[in-house]
């Protein structure tokens, strides 16, 4: 039973080499798999459940509580948002950069 989970698991990752997690404009963790966002919809004991972004997309994604891909299920309905993803990455940069780089001298 352990070899099928290995198997599975390997075949899932082969389809999503690289997930990667950014933040949402409220502050909580995306997913982001092979140009797609997916935000956390629940977490039990053992896994946790993301769904796409895009209302009424059926597709999601499940991983372990250490974030490792599990299983994929349903297919998008909407085309991929690389462009989006994009500007929100640069976006995040910029405001961690203000965060933990910026700082105002003011002249007394």
């Amino acid at each position: 039973m352990a070899e099928a989970f290995v198997t599975l698991t390997s075949e899932i990752q082969a389809k999503f080499p690289s997930i990667s997690f950014i933040n949402s404009n409220k502050g909580k963790p995306l997913l982001v798999a092979d140009d797609y966002t997916f935000k956390l919809n629940k977490a039990t004991t053992t896994t946790k459940y993301w769904i796409c972004t895009i209302n009424g997309c059926a597709a999601n994604v499940h991983t372990d509580l250490t974030n490792l891909l599990m299983k994929t299920a349903g297919n998008h309905s909407h085309l991929r948002e690389k462009e989006k993803l994009e500007v929100r990455e640069a976006r995040d940069k910029m405001i961690y950069l203000k965060i933990h780089f910026l700082t105002l001298n003011i002249p007394a």
